[in-house]
Formats: structure tokens, C-alpha cells, sequence
């Protein structure tokens, strides 16, 4: 094998979890990434396929703590961050030192200012001082920051339908920020985790057969949506945002409502969207949001959106697989882009 065509020794860190085991389905097939360290400290010397019974046949791998010491010892040039507690970030400063890239799947990197950690999720920041380089990683709006980027931090599930949409028709002008912005927005249970959230009330019984909304006001994700739709708009925006959860495994739909400047048209909106994301392979532009169903998006990379004007209220619906475009599947978009690989790289198939 060619240098150019080299193997990307890769660690995934909190392997066991959702979002790990994702990570680690996509990578197991990728041409060019390959899994050197399947990281757990709890579960460490099991193999993946006795603690994953689905990864049977498929890997061999067996799971390693997560200390800088393992994962150097790895040879891995990458680290897939997928643990959510702040407490693994303390090995980030180290594996950096050494010369890795890294992503982070959990929270740790998405904002970029401390007092706004800090606000959110309620405790200081490991290493505070990465918090200001680090790239927010919504792989189709920060593409050529991520390609130069040492640290990704990779967008919240939710943040994700909602900042895509809007960001095109905020950087044109055509969202009146007078008025309020507003996502209803719905993830299958698969978004809550593997353990029981009692805030959450995430528990099977709760959700099968129901539908309800948790952290109506302040939600975490809302730090991060605020901070890029600033960012879009070049001024202080704030979006509404209320998460339910709903009676299904994996997706979320968002409904998002804003108002646009008067004679704004949807072909305007439609050709925003296409002008920022026209030729992007993840970004399915759809006619109306009728067409816009979470089952279309289901173990992809695909997101949907659509949109409807009534009068100068805009109707956005947004869709993904949370696991994927929501996690996983947007990290290892950012990965190829950190290697200067083509974005689509092992992600454009179905049943990840």
C-alpha cells in the first residue's frame, strides 16, 4: 500500500456506548481508518464482541482502558472521543502533545468560551485553555476550519437539525430577528443513552406509547445553537428550543419556526439551501416538509429538511438519524476531513 493510501490507525474512547459502537460499525468497513484501540475502563481485556454480542464475527478487537498510556502504545494518529464524561477530557492535552487529532463526540468542545461551559453544564472545563482553538464541528458549515483543525468538537444531536437549516438564511439576510426563532424538536430514546435519566424519565415504560418534552428551557444543546446562529447572523441571536422524546429507537425531527423579512420568498429559502449545500453529499434538499419522515434518514449520514411559508412564517422540518449525522456518523465526516479525505469516505451506505 501506497504512503498516500496508508492506514489511519484510529482509538475510539468510550467504545461500549452508543455512540461508540456506531463509530466502531462505520470504521470496521472504512478504507482508509482502522480501529487499534476499542477504549473502556471498565470492561477492559473483554473482547468487544462478548461485551457487543452484534460485533460477533466482525472484530477480533479487545478493549483497552482509556489512558494515554494505552492509546499512545496503540500507534493510533486519531482519537474518536465518545464518552460524555467531562472527566475523560483530562487525556486530551497529552494525546494532543503527542501528535493526535481528535474529535469529540460528547460535549467537551463545542463551545468556546469557558463562562458559556460553565453555564450550560454546570462545572469547569478540564483544559479550558483548547476551548477558544477548537473547531465546532457541523462538518458542512466549518469545512475548511475542520480541515486544518486538531480538535473537533462534534455538534449535539439536536444542534444539528436546527444550526444547518438556518445558518444559509441567516448569512443571506433573510430571517427577521425581531421575531422569535423556535424549534419543537423529537429524538428516539437511543438520544437519552444507555442509562436512565431520571430527568429524563427515559425508562422504556415511559416512552413507549407516549410523547413528552424535558428541559423545556435550558436544555444544554441551546449554548451551542445560540452560540453558531450568533455567529451566522453577526449579532446576538437566541433560538427557543424544546426536545420531547418519542416512542422510536433512533431519529430526530425537528419542526423549526421563524419569520422572514417581508417579500421574502421560498424559492429564496430553497435557494439558499442550495447555494450553501447544493453539492454537498449529505444534505437532501426535499420538496416539502411532508417529505421530510425520520425513517428516510435512518442509519445514514443523510440529513432532510424542507421548508413551507405561511404568509412570512417559515416552517422548517429537519431529519437525521441521531446516532449517525447526530454523532458518529458527522465524527467520522470530520475525521475525513481532518486527513484530507474525501467527506463521504465509508459513510454512504445504509444500516449503520
Amino acid at each position: 500500500m501506497s504512503a498516500a493510501n496508508a492506514s489511519i490507525p484510529v482509538a475510539i474512547l468510550g467504545v461500549t456506548g452508543y455512540a461508540g459502537e456506531i463509530a466502531l460499525r462505520i470504521l470496521l468497513s472504512h478504507p482508509r481508518f482502522t480501529v487499534v484501540h476499542a477504549g473502556s475502563d471498565r470492561l477492559g481485556g473483554q473482547k468487544v464482541a462478548d461485551a457487543a454480542p452484534s460485533f460477533a464475527g466482525e472484530t477480533d478487537l479487545v478493549m483497552s482502558p482509556d489512558t494515554p498510556e494505552a492509546i499512545r502504545a496503540s500507534g493510533a494518529k486519531a482519537v474518536i472521543l465518545a464518552k460524555k464524561s467531562p472527566e475523560v477530557t483530562k487525556v486530551v492535552p497529552e494525546l494532543l502533545k503527542a501528535g493526535l487529532k481528535l474529535v469529540d463526540i460528547g460535549a467537551e468542545f463545542r463551545l468556546h468560551d469557558h463562562a458559556a461551559y460553565k453555564k450550560w453544564y454546570g462545572d469547569d472545563h478540564a483544559c479550558p485553555e483548547l476551548l477558544p482553538t477548537a473547531v465546532y464541528g457541523l462538518s458542512e458549515v466549518h469545512t475548511d476550519a475542520i480541515r486544518s483543525a486538531s480538535v473537533v468538537g462534534n455538534p449535539g444531536c439536536f444542534a444539528t437539525t436546527v444550526i444547518l437549516p438556518l445558518v444559509p438564511l441567516l448569512k443571506a439576510g433573510l430571517i427577521d430577528l425581531a421575531a422569535p426563532l423556535v424549534s419543537v424538536s423529537y429524538s428516539g430514546l437511543s438520544g437519552a443513552g444507555k442509562r436512565h435519566i431520571e430527568s429524563n424519565n427515559n425508562l422504556f415504560y415511559a416512552v413507549n406509547e407516549n410523547l413528552h418534552s424535558y428541559k423545556a428551557v435550558g436544555h444544554q444543546h441551546t449554548g451551542e445553537i445560540d452560540q453558531e446562529l450568533s455567529l451566522a447572523a453577526g449579532i446576538p441571536v437566541h433560538c427557543s428550543f424544546v426536545p420531547h422524546l418519542a416512542p422510536i429507537t433512533r431519529g430526530i425531527h425537528s419542526t423549526i419556526t421563524v419569520t422572514v423579512k417581508p417579500g421574502v420568498t421560498q424559492e429564496q429559502v430553497v435557494g439558499a439551501w442550495n447555494a450553501a449545500y447544493g453539492k454537498r453529499p449529505f444534505v437532501r434538499i426535499r420538496k416539502t416538509p411532508k417529505d421530510v419522515e425520520v425513517a428516510n434518514t435512518t442509519g445514514t449520514n443523510f440529513i432532510d429538511i424542507a421548508a413551507a411559508l405561511d404568509g412570512r412564517t417559515l416552517i422548517i422540518a429537519s431529519v437525521e438519524d441521531n446516532l449517525v449525522k447526530g454523532a458518529s456518523g458527522q465524527a467520522i465526516q470530520n475525521l475525513n476531513l481532518m486527513f484530507g479525505l474525501d467527506e463521504s469516505m465509508g459513510l454512504l451506505r445504509r444500516g449503520m
